[in-house]
């Protein structure tokens, strides 16, 4: 709206663009425009197209020309000078990188169900690995308390660098354990974007905090539809982790010194107390890994 692209549009993404399927099919139009101009040998005017859209911007005031960070609320004040090209403007940059650095938890937040921590403010998916949607349209992602209570110490991991491509359910990243390396699928579909060093240095990070400094990776999604269909959130989150507790307490429910009078899992490393076998079956079963 404020370039002049639609007469009316509201923002539903919390000015998400990068993770907006109609800023999407925007770009997915002018791509097709260009290519049917090159194709009929159209003269081709860009350079005056956009120095005058340039020269008008600048004539806007300035309640008109508000950064998109200013309505996110990350700014107090800041008028764009660059025509709403956020992908051309350093300022955008270094917001982008701000964000995708600063992850904290507040432990206060954090629910115990059946025995194990959950935060509701997040998703989940099948394999015990958690998402939240930062405001920068890109997932931060990890494993949830179950998943680390499960593998306990985890010797090294191995993610793959920013710009790989991956899809839903594709193994894409392992993790080394003394009973043998792990390889987990992925919980959408996108483009590999940061990674967190911290716990690729330490691994135990993981597995030991693995709401806060234990994240593994920020990943800018390519269908945002998709992957939410996949997901646990909220209640259904809770309630899927309640069965996940039932079931592997009735697993290891011999050994009595491992569970608690409500069925809980009462030790902190779960792998420590079972077989090499028992263990792997285990994480097959829950972890869905390959």
């Amino acid at each position: 709206m404020e370039s002049g692209a639609v007469t009316f549009k509201l923002c539903n993404n919390n000015y998400q663009c990068n993770a907006c399927q109609f800023d999407m099919a925007m770009a997915n139009r002018v791509q097709k425009q260009k290519e049917q101009k090159r194709e009929l040998n159209i003269p081709k005017k860009p350079v005056r197209e956009i120095s005058l859209w340039t020269e008008e911007f600048r004539n806007l005031p300035a309640g008109e020309r508000k950064c998109r960070y200013m309505f996110m609320g990350e700014v107090s004040y800041k008028i764009c000078p660059n025509s709403f090209r956020c992908g051309e403007c350093s300022f955008d940059q270094m917001m982008q990188e701000k964000m995708s650095a600063h992850h904290t938890v507040n432990q206060r937040e954090l629910i115990l169900e059946s025995g194990f921590y959950i935060d509701e403010h997040l998703s989940y998916y099948r394999n015990h690995m958690w998402l939240k949607l930062e405001r920068n349209g890109k997932y931060r992602i990890g494993l949830d308390d179950f998943a680390g209570r499960l593998l306990g110490e985890i010797d090294h991991i191995h993610i793959p660098g920013p710009g790989r491509k991956i899809d839903i359910g594709e193994y894409f990243w392992s993790a080394q354990h003394e009973y043998g390396d792990l390889d987990f699928a992925s919980p959408l579909e996108g483009v590999v974007d940061t990674l967190n060093y911290d716990a690729i240095i330490d691994p135990s990070l993981v597995t030991s905090d693995p709401y806060g400094k234990g994240w593994l990776m920020m990943i800018e999604p390519s269908n945002v539809v998709k992957t939410t269909g996949n997901l646990f959130h909220r209640s259904e989150a809770r309630a899927w982790l309640a069965a996940e507790s039932r079931a592997l307490n009735s697993s290891i429910h011999s050994s009595a010194t491992n569970t608690m009078h409500d069925g809980a899992i009462a030790t902190e490393n779960i792998a420590e107390n079972i077989n090499k076998d028992e263990w792997l079956v285990l994480v097959k079963n829950h972890l869905h890994i390959k």
